[in-house]
């Protein structure tokens, strides 16, 4: 085994593939024929030693996807159901003078505050996971507030468009036809 070791250069970003070939010439001027150095970047060499890492993050971006699916269409039920057992109190709401805000608070107040307590217990708990997770490996990416925050805006966003969507069916009944059927 002629083994030497190896040593990274670090170079500005998107001048990798000239400072490859730069060193390849260098390693073929001063090294003999017989030795052929085998060139790669940091991120390759940690391609290639966290290989299955990189298989199960595609695994886990997967399932962290329908996760987010299952849960868009429990809470679209949820709000289904609440709607449909509620469609009488919404009806006398309207005759009484109750608006389209008015409603919507109604309904989307419980919501939020599932929302922020389910928030509020996850991401600490994500947070442990991630620093942990963080010290076993070389390369990592930044989790600092903005991630957090933008986690949250993204899931509050979709839950509140999926939340409004139904109320705002269930806002434009007529009472009258409600009351009706009732």
């Amino acid at each position: 085994n002629e083994y030497v070791g190896h040593c990274y250069l670090k170079c500005k970003p998107g001048s990798v593939e000239e400072v490859k070939s730069f060193i390849e010439e260098t390693l073929k001027e001063s090294f003999p024929p017989s030795i052929q150095p085998r060139i790669s970047t940091l991120l390759d060499d940690i391609h290639q030693t966290q290989a299955i890492e990189n298989k199960m993050k595609g695994i886990i971006f997967f399932f962290s996807f329908v996760s987010l699916i299952i849960t868009l269409l429990g809470v679209y039920s949820a709000i289904t159901l609440d709607t449909e057992r509620r469609q009488k109190e919404v009806a006398i709401r309207k005759v009484n003078g109750a608006g389209l805000k008015q409603i919507i608070l109604l309904f989307t107040r419980m919501y939020i505050y599932l929302l922020a307590f389910s928030a509020i217990i996850a991401f600490p708990i994500c947070y442990v996971v991630f620093q942990l997770w963080k010290n076993m490996y070389i390369v990592f990416f930044n989790d600092g507030p903005l991630f957090w925050t933008s986690i949250f805006m993204g899931v509050a966003a979709i839950t509140i468009l999926t939340i409004i969507f139904r109320i705002l069916k269930i806002a434009k009944t007529n009472p009258a036809e409600v009351i009706k059927n009732e």
